[in-house]
């Protein structure tokens, strides 16, 4: 079965083309594209289809140009797509929770 889909994403026109042998494949895969978030947490609409590779992964995200929240594209282990939530990174991702220990702060072993 062969779907086209045409999605506005931020100013852009983006056309996917789907051409699954199984229909239900085929409407699976379409329905992932549909759903694909168009507005950020934020409230903007001003976001941009991105990706990236790395270690032998690809990475497909949404970004949000206004606060640079970043809606992934997960991928479920016996086939298929699905989009994750926004994330919103701070401080280059790291978690403001954990406490930074001071080297003087952390208990060494006694030499013998």
């Amino acid at each position: 079965m062969k779907i086209k889909i045409t999605k506005l994403l931020g100013t852009t026109s983006i056309t996917f083309e789907i051409d699954e042998p199984k229909p239900k494949d085929a409407l699976f895969s379409a329905g992932v594209l549909a759903s694909m978030p168009t507005k950020c947490k934020c409230g903007s609409e001003d976001v941009i289809l991105s990706g990236n590779k790395a270690k032998g992964y690809t990475f497909v995200k949404v970004i949000c140009n206004k606060c640079d929240a970043r809606a992934q594209l997960g991928e479920y282990k016996d086939g298929g797509f699905y989009w994750k939530d926004w994330v919103t990174y701070q401080g280059g991702g790291r978690d403001e929770s954990i406490p930074i220990i001071d080297e003087d702060e952390v208990p060494m072993p006694e030499e013998e």
